[in-house]
């Protein structure tokens, strides 16, 4: 999984992170992206207010984080329902 987020509420600062730890606190995601599908979600307001650079940037932000996703391998079912287990458990 790939996450797009923004830091700065006037000029944005696009990035890219590969897990929701590494995302700052005080950041916004505007897409998720996984080997299956892309979630964008800017919002009319921000849309609004965003500059045509920053809208482009945003962009190739969302096409690099797909293609990176993309290449990324599957999990296999097992590793998830560990993870999904220890999560439960509050062990991960």
């Amino acid at each position: 999984m790939q996450l797009v987020y923004a830091t700065g509420q006037r000029e944005r600062d696009f990035r890219i992170a590969g897990a929701r730890e590494e995302v700052p606190s005080e950041a916004r995601v505007y897409a998720t992206c996984t080997n299956e599908a892309t979630v964008e979600d800017i919002g009319e307001v921000t849309f609004q207010s965003m500059t045509e650079d920053e809208y482009y940037a945003l962009k190739a932000q969302v096409r690099e984080a797909r293609q990176r996703a993309i290449a990324e391998p599957a999990p296999s079912p097992a590793y998830s329902l560990r993870q999904l287990f220890g999560k439960m458990l509050n062990r991960g």
